[in-house]
């Protein structure tokens, strides 16, 4: 188990249902640089407008590029509550210009990639948020 994966990547889809419809190229290999864990309802909002701007794609848009040769870094967002996520290769733009769906997080070794808690971000007071 390692966090450099091959998934099939979508270009520019809409929502998480095109993703489970796009085969056409093989798959790539990939390497999770982040995981993004947000709220159920922010999750709902994210897999159904993969094409608006995300702030918390936005404010991780610097993990563009590569690790070796080949293999781009993704952001894998996700909550506690699902099996799964989406793979996001933001390529520099807020929004996933590229994604992939995950089904099984926990097929990997996912311990040494570093976990933005969004979900936990928005409990917070906002004086504390600011900081």
């Amino acid at each position: 188990m390692e966090s450099t994966i091959y998934s099939h990547f979508s270009f520019k889809s809409c929502c998480v249902e095109d993703l489970k419809d796009s085969r056409a190229d093989g798959p790539i290999r990939v390497q999770v640089a982040k995981i993004i864990q947000l709220t159920q309802e922010q999750y709902r909002h994210f897999c159904s407008h993969l094409l608006e701007d995300m702030p918390f794609i936005k404010a991780n848009s610097h993990l563009k590029g590569s690790k070796g040769k080949d293999v781009p870094l993704c952001l894998l967002v996700t909550t506690r509550n699902i099996r799964g996520g989406i793979l996001v290769d933001c390529q520099g733009y807020n929004y996933a210009r590229y994604a992939a769906e995950v089904l099984d997080k926990s097929a990997l070794d996912l311990r040494d990639v570093p976990v933005d808690h969004y979900d936990l971000k928005l409990r917070q007071p906002r004086s504390q948020r600011e900081r």
